[in-house]
């Protein structure tokens, strides 16, 4: 559904056209009003605005000058010219403004209708075509590299996928690894040659260094090409179909020619980087292992290895030998891949936060069931993340917890896994219940507010606009807080008030249909009488004598 604002400095016509038109049936969903060309200007910096219908004459400013400001900020909105003046210099005018509609006053309720329903199908056709599949083909060709780094940075920090999931991507980027492969990760560290270089100079030598890395290793290897939080350079590599000559010319048949291959590659490739960038690189070469279940464990291999073994040594190649699995002691790996507790927690998902505890949990019992330091290690990370989103929803987590706060004061470690999990499973829940009862009880209090200041300017021109300045809540919020609450529009609920006042007011008492018109903010009664039969279904009058 679209948004329409109808323009006209006479209040008459403006409310009629906005109020008495079936809309929905153009494919508009949202009706906004303006007076002015000025207080047009401000509803539109306020709201996605799609179609406008606005008068040429007004004070201040003219219709044909509102439509050259749309025009420099939003090509796409349709506009309608609506006036009483068919002079060719407005007409000439409009052409000039692309405005595709011009209707002269007084224009009927059919033909104004049709006029905004050609737009709205105009706009379907223009964002069907903007999102068709050869444009959509088109914008991912462009992306892809960084949609490539994307992935497989969410591959290092150990982020899950289903492998339906994971195989649809891969084919969508069009990169050959599939689940089971042998893969390797090449981690390089740019030295200080490069750490003095400007911003752009340093964007053109990343690109540079990746070319020589394709050139180079590519040659051989299927190369994936991603970075790090840490400003490394990552290359996922496999052997590709190519490989096999080289191993024949090599004579070896073994996964060592593999290797010795790729480190040959990797030392080819970091001489380059110093011959023809002038710039040093030091690089890890990890063991191997197979994707996707060991990207995160090979990659943090060589980040480890490039702190702890290269150091601040500068231009080395380091190549690690065994396999992933070989290190005696590993951190958790459910417990660090994305989205972690914390995020879960910070963007309220209590379901999936449940089942990554559980997740963790299962882990623990079935790789470190017998290790106290990992038992730790998931206690001291779960509490961080329930400190963490408790004093971001600006609650102290001992008032909240009680006595399930008790661990923190004490620190004495839990004593089995089970104890650990049952307390993390009862705290997600009352972080939860807790949160869930402020949403509610805030919410309330927002539709309480707005309630009761359209009960107090009733007899007032009340608007969303005025409403959201008194709330001090954006107009769009409010809107769509108040209908997800209530299950009726801000504009209806205003409108079934008014009509509502206006029946008690004919039943009860003896004052004029143009008096009883201004007490419910109607100031031009035959607008009134317009709004009360489409309500009631009679007029006023015939009310009243019923």
């Amino acid at each position: 559904m679209y948004n329409l604002l109808v323009v006209d400095d006479e209040r008459l016509v403006a409310d009629t056209l906005a109020e008495t038109i079936a809309w929905s049936s153009a494919g508009i969903g949202h009706i906004h009003k303006a007076y002015s060309a000025m207080q047009a200007l401000q509803i539109l910096n306020m709201y996605s605005i799609d179609v406008v219908l606005t008068d040429i004459r007004m004070p201040e400013m003219s219709g044909l000058e509102l439509i050259e400001k749309i025009r420099s900020f939003n090509k796409r909105t349709k506009c309608i010219v609506h006036t009483g003046y068919a002079d060719f210099d407005y007409v000439r005018q409009a052409m000039s403004s692309q405005v595709v509609e011009y209707l002269l006053k007084p224009a009927s309720d059919e033909e104004v209708f049709t006029a905004v329903r050609r737009m709205t199908e105009q706009l379907t056709a223009e964002w069907s075509q903007i999102t068709s599949l050869q444009r959509a083909s088109a914008t991912l060709r462009e992306h892809t590299p960084l949609l490539r780094a994307k992935l497989m940075d969410d591959l290092m920090k150990g982020k899950g996928f289903k492998d339906e999931n994971l195989l649809y991507r891969l084919d969508m980027l069009q990169l050959p690894f599939r689940k089971g492969d042998e893969v390797w990760m090449i981690v390089v560290r740019r030295e200080e040659d490069f750490a003095s270089l400007d911003i752009e100079s340093y964007a053109l030598f990343e690109y540079a260094i990746n070319n020589i890395a394709e050139e180079t290793i590519g040659e051989h290897f299927d190369l994936w090409i991603g970075e790090d939080a840490y400003d490394y350079l990552v290359f996922m590599v496999k052997p590709s179909k190519r490989k096999e000559a080289q191993r024949q010319a090599l004579g070896q048949q073994s996964d060592a020619g593999t290797q010795t291959l790729l480190e040959h590659m990797s030392v080819q490739f970091q001489e380059n980087v110093s011959k023809f960038l002038q710039g040093k690189i030091s690089l890890v070469l990890s063991q191997k292992g197979q994707f996707p279940d060991d990207v995160m464990n090979l990659y943090q291999n060589g980040v480890a290895s490039i702190r702890r073994v290269v150091g601040n040594d500068q231009e080395i190649f380091l190549s690690l030998s065994g396999t992933p699995q070989d290190a005696p002691v590993r951190s958790l790996k459910v417990l660090y891949e994305q989205p972690t507790l914390m995020q879960l927690l910070d963007t309220g998902k209590q379901e999936p936060a449940i089942n990554k505890i559980k997740a963790v949990m299962e882990e623990l019992e079935g790789r470190w069931k017998d290790s106290h330091e990992h038992l730790m290690e998931v206690f001291f990370s779960v509490s961080a993340a329930f400190l963490y989103a408790a004093h971001k929803n600006g609650t102290r987590l001992d008032e909240l917890l009680q006595e399930d706060y008790e661990p923190f004061v004490s620190r004495k470690p839990f004593l089995s896994i089970k104890q650990l999990r049952d307390w993390a499973l009862q705290v997600t829940n009352t972080f939860f219940e807790d949160l869930n009862r402020h949403t509610k009880d805030n919410k309330a209090v927002i539709i309480s507010q707005i309630q009761d200041y359209i009960k107090s300017y009733l007899a007032e021109d009340v608007t969303l606009q005025t409403i959201s300045k008194h709330i001090h809540l954006h107009p769009v919020y409010l809107s769509q807080i108040f209908k997800s609450e209530t299950g009726e529009n801000v504009s209806n609920y205003v409108t079934r008030l008014k009509m509502e006042k206006a029946a008690y007011l004919l039943k009860h008492t003896t004052d004029r249909i143009y008096e009883i018109s201004s007490q419910v903010g109607y100031m031009n009664p035959p607008h009134f009488i317009k709004v009360f039969k489409r309500t009631f279904g009679v007029t006023p009058q015939e009310f009243r004598d019923a």
